[in-house]
């Protein structure tokens, strides 16, 4: 199946309308993600109501605890932002940060099936959010991709995030979708636009087939990007685009890294700057094998599988006939099979020719023989319970080809789970990794993002003691509140007998006091604050101000010091 016929039935002109936040599509609405976990968290004897504490977290941008200055994200930001790095010198000062500091980014972190229910269950009512909305992009050929577009309030052109999220993944409010807004949009600098994955059900609605892998995926993501680029009305925003994929999406982002090498512009240049796999399928079969013979996650995934298709029934246009209950298999372990029958026919009956053999051969990215030259990295942790590291991220970690490559690297952690990086290492740490990539590839846009600026606090602070010293600040914006409430975090060495023990970087409790000032928004406005009109902007910009703004004394960080006179000093292009 060449991608040239695939472009034939693709189309090359798009267009992207605003839609109703309201689904008029029942279950296209429901987070799969969500139920999934939850049902996971079930299954493997996890106390669920015992773990109330995890839910309904509104995350404010933060670490999970107050950091060290020397393993502070920001630290990690400023040492590759602006600094010219090659993108092998990237993936080398990225891994050797997480070396350095995941064991105090991941203390006292939700790991494992919890963390992934912590993941799943932030709250963030995004389309509430005046600057996101959902869109459809309407392809040639009638095909309409159900899309969430986010954009900044000013006109700058800034680089634009293309995300296809994973499995069963619609456009809606869904546990992936809403934690990378929250990291590629609140706490990044950039224009976002997640696409719907194939196999979610607003997908399967809008275009009545069935659909599944990264190379159709991958070449659809390069025609959205190529399009932004080229016939969007709002083109001249863009300074750069770049690709993402999430779990099954990373099948897309893989293979899309490649035919971005194949089918550049017309003018030679690539669509995409950079692309990134988060906790991706890079082989297709055998993650399909290996997820659907597990006995907790195979059992569950094949629940929902069949339920998917039941449901999809009423929409196929193409394979009705194959998604029968007589025909949906009865054994997980044939599961595979099914899928890649069902695919390629879909295929086959849309003028594409394929057998379940060559399908799944096109969506193995080993099969792909030469090497990729777009910069791509593999964000995946070795813990993942649901797209076996082993027979993905790894093989590339260590294969002979991509070892070394001056373009392709890993970023392969310890924990995380499935996509959920930001509940083991702190969204702050997560949203730099994916920030500083884009950023290390976006030369047109980081020389003014690098250019910092200082603002004074004049606000009045009262001194501390030579037993005290700074370990955190934060801002917490409220919806429709003309102020702005600053913490300040303090730290006593003499607060109980524990404290000298434990150290400013782990402790709690009396060991840790609190200064807290409401500060006019009218004051900082200079710095991008405005007064919020919904919660789910306030929630935006409290992680925004959270990750752009530091507070500093002259040559260091406030943490860590005993002062009381200090300034801010913060980056511009969030607003």
């Amino acid at each position: 199946m060449s991608a040239k016929i695939f472009s034939m039935c693709v189309g090359t002109f798009l267009s992207v309308t605003a839609i109703a936040q309201a689904q008029s599509l029942g279950k296209a609405g429901v987070d799969s993600e969500t139920l999934f976990y939850q049902e996971l968290a079930k299954e493997s004897g996890e106390d669920v109501p015992k773990v109330q504490g995890l839910m309904d977290e509104v995350p404010d941008g933060l670490s999970t605890k107050d950091i060290s200055p020397g393993c502070d994200p920001r630290r990690f930001e400023d040492s590759v932002v602006g600094k010219k790095l090659t993108t092998a010198q990237y993936y080398a000062t990225v891994n050797k940060y997480f070396k350095n500091c995941s064991s105090e980014l991941t203390r006292r972190s939700t790991l494992g099936i919890l963390g992934l229910l912590k993941y799943s269950s932030y709250i963030y009512p995004m389309f509430t959010h005046p600057q996101i909305k959902q869109v459809v992009i309407k392809l040639a050929d009638g095909t309409k991709v159900p899309a969430i577009l986010a954009m900044k309030n000013d006109p700058r052109p800034r680089p634009l995030v293309i995300v296809r999220c994973g499995v069963f993944c619609s456009a809606v409010q869904s546990a992936s979708i809403k934690a990378y807004t929250m990291m590629l949009f609140d706490q990044s600098p950039f224009n976002l636009l997640f696409l719907a994955n194939q196999t979610g059900m607003d997908y399967i609605y809008s275009n009545k087939r069935v659909t599944l892998g990264g190379w159709s995926e991958g070449y659809e993501s390069l025609e959205v990007g190529k399009w932004m680029l080229e016939k969007w009305e709002h083109k001249d925003r863009i300074s750069s685009v770049h690709l993402m994929g999430i779990s099954l999406g990373g099948n897309a982002a893989v293979l899309g890294a490649a035919f971005n090498d194949k089918y550049p512009l017309p003018n030679g240049k690539k669509v995409f700057n950079s692309v990134t796999s988060i906790c991706g399928v890079v082989s297709l079969r055998p993650t399909l094998d290996k997820l659907y013979s597990g006995q907790i996650v195979g059992r569950i995934f094949t629940k929902m599988t069949k339920d998917h298709f039941r449901e999809a029934r009423e929409y196929v246009k193409d394979v009705p006939d194959l998604i029968t209950d007589e025909n949906i298999p009865g054994s997980r372990r044939n599961m595979p099979d099914y899928i890649g029958l069902l695919a390629s026919e879909s295929l086959k009956r849309r003028g594409i020719a394929s057998t379940p053999e060559s399908y799944f051969k096109s969506n193995n990215f080993w099969n792909w023989k030469e090497e990729v030259k777009t910069p791509l990295m593999l964000w995946a942790s070795r813990d993942d319970m649901v797209v076996s590291n082993k027979i993905n991220t790894e093989v590339v970690e260590y294969s002979d080809q991509y070892e070394n490559s001056p373009t392709v690297g890993t970023l392969n952690l310890n924990y995380g789970n499935h996509c959920g990086f930001s509940s083991a290492y702190g969204m702050a740490a997560s949203a730099a990794v994916l920030r500083t990539f884009v950023l290390n590839h976006s030369p047109e846009f980081v020389e003014s993002y690098n250019q910092k600026q200082e603002f004074p606090w004049t606000f009045g602070f009262k001194k501390i003691g030579t037993t005290q010293e700074h370990v955190g600040q934060s801002f917490t914006f409220y919806s429709q509140s003309e102020e702005v409430k600053v913490t300040f975090r303090l730290f006593n060495w003499n607060g109980a007998d524990s404290c000298s023990t434990a150290g400013p970087w782990n402790a709690s409790g009396a060991c840790v006091q609190k200064r807290e000032y409401w500060i006019p928004i009218s004051s900082l406005k200079a710095l991008g604050a405005r007064v919020p009109r919904t919660d789910a902007e306030a929630q935006a910009m409290t992680r925004e101000f959270n990750t752009k703004v530091e507070f500093r004394i002259k040559g260091h960080p406030l943490s860590g010091t005993s002062s009381s006179d200090f300034y801010m000093t913060w980056r511009s292009h969030f607003e």
